[in-house]
């Protein structure tokens, strides 16, 4: 009973938001790079019944890219990328907006229905691309918190893909790579956090659709398909909860990007922790990139292209069928 009351406690204690002193470089997006980009919009049926949106650049070989936004965001701002891959390399390349973010959120934004559930989502997109190209390659790439769910579904036994992309990946808040609040980016309610976590590990999910994670984003960058906040299930089901497992447990070949200039993260922690637990990972320091512009920095696009080709040079010279 003092447990649960504890728990309670922590989760109806009241929380105000505050405004950090900094934050990421929003800037460096480039919003017009992106906006009037001609994409196919597409969609596949999840587990669950429901159709999740994703942006489609066709192409003809038998190598597919997937890539995965960050947290509290959507699929345009990859749109750059995802071009000058498939035009480069005549691969096809699919953007997902997750289930509760974007044109998937479904009036739920910023949550999902269960602990888990973008993983499950993850593994019926690979389902869908595979009933449909049955012989090609698949590589499943992410940014940010993005990179994180990469890592995570690398360490799940729900199938893999046959390689990985990690741009400046959000490992976990335990990981030695994460600097305090993502460099401001976030803010946690931290006492909501505890207590929510202490009830789930007595089995009381009840309260899970409850926000723990605020975003902080300036007024010209947020529209309606920006989450303003996660619920602690979609927290969970976004991040890594033990990042050292997930990346013992998958032995493909990956690729990790970081910008040298990344506000989030501490760049120089990133070898170690590959070098430790995933020996089998090419770790590349982008020198002119900051966080959000890491995806589209021609640097970036350059390394990403050259990896593919080196590492996936049988399936870009097969047709897909």
């Amino acid at each position: 009973l003092i447990y649960l009351a504890i728990a309670f406690s922590l989760v109806f204690l009241p929380f105000k938001r505050a405004l950090p002193e900094k934050s990421l470089d929003f800037d460096a997006l480039n919003i017009e790079d992106f906006s009037d980009i001609v994409v196919v919009e597409k969609h596949f049926l999840a587990r669950d019944g429901s159709k999740l949106f994703y942006r489609y650049f066709p192409g003809k070989s038998a190598l597919i890219v997937v890539l995965i936004h960050g947290s509290g965001s959507e699929g345009r701002y990859l749109l750059p990328l995802a071009k000058e891959i498939s035009s480069s390399l005549n691969v096809s390349v699919v953007v997902p907006d997750l289930r509760g973010h974007g044109k998937s959120a479904f009036g739920n934004m910023g949550d999902v229905d269960y602990l888990g559930q973008l993983v499950h989502d993850l593994a019926d997109l690979k389902r869908d691309i595979a009933s449909n190209y049955p012989d090609s390659k698949v590589i499943l790439g992410g940014h940010s918190s993005g990179g994180g769910l990469v890592v995570k579904y690398g360490g799940s036994n729900l199938g893999d893909f046959d390689g990985y992309i990690l741009l400046a990946p959000y490992l976990g808040y335990k990981a030695p790579t994460v600097r305090p609040n993502s460099g401001g980016w976030v803010q946690v309610s931290q006492a909501r956090y505890a207590g929510l976590a202490m009830l789930n590990n007595v089995g009381i999910k009840l309260f899970n659709h409850l926000s723990v994670l605020y975003f902080n984003r300036p007024d010209t960058f947020d529209d309606e398909l920006q989450a303003d906040s996660y619920s602690y299930r979609m927290n969970e089901s976004f991040s890594p909860q033990s990042y050292a497992s997930d990346l013992k447990a998958n032995d493909k070949p990956t690729l990790a990007l970081v910008g040298r200039n990344d506000e989030s993260f501490y760049v120089e922690k990133f070898q170690q922790v590959f070098d430790e637990y995933a020996p089998q990972t090419e770790l590349k320091i982008v020198q002119t990139a900051k966080h959000l512009d890491l995806p589209n920095a021609q640097e970036s696009v350059d390394i990403m292209i050259k990896w593919l080709e080196k590492s996936y040079n049988k399936a870009l010279q097969r047709k897909s069928r």
